[in-house]
């Protein structure tokens, strides 16, 4: 008698090896234009934006012989209703606002979608490099929202060129406990 188990092994050897390749790689290629997306129906992925957004510009700078006046725009964006909106921005060390604060609030309608800006001049009594920071905070959709800007406030100085090194731009590393550059 014969062992059945052996039988199916030998009727695949007896077959020769390049027509199973041939009728397996012609499957695959058969089938791979199916497995292709239709033109038209592919979307680059998008990362959500936010639904308010905070910048701060320079709109001038009165140079004075020592320090100067810079006038700053503070613009708020939002693509939904936010309720009970509030801006504010603080004047780093040395720095106050034209009313001699050093930080300052703003309640802004932004019930609807929209844009507000707000215009506030800085006094800088002696030159530096200074970063203003401002946010927003509020609710939107019944969730807290809060979103940062910051300025970088050159008055009287310049920054160092960049020094690029083999195609890349090189950056002087900061000292244990001094700010970043």
């Amino acid at each position: 008698m014969m062992d059945r188990t052996k039988a199916p092994v030998r009727l695949f050897r007896s077959l020769p090896l390049s027509p199973v390749v041939v009728v397996l790689v012609a499957g695959l290629a058969a089938g791979a234009p199916c497995l292709a997306a239709p033109k038209g129906l592919l979307h680059p992925t998008l990362d959500p934006r936010p639904p308010v957004t905070l910048t701060v510009e320079i709109i001038s700078l009165q140079k004075n012989a020592v320090g100067g006046v810079a006038s700053l725009l503070l613009r708020v964006s939002a693509d939904v209703g936010i309720e009970n909106a509030v801006v504010s921005a603080k004047a780093p060390a040395n720095l106050f606002f034209a009313d001699g604060s050093a930080v300052k609030t703003w309640n802004v309608e932004l019930t609807a979608a929209g844009t507000q800006a707000i215009p506030v001049d800085v006094i800088v009594p002696q030159d530096g490099k200074y970063v203003m920071a401002a946010e927003v905070s509020g609710t939107a959709r019944g969730k807290p929202i809060h979103r940062g800007a910051a300025l970088r406030l050159l008055v009287g100085v310049r920054e160092p060129a960049a020094k690029v090194r083999g195609g890349a731009i090189e950056y002087q590393a900061a000292e244990a406990g001094e700010p970043a550059p």
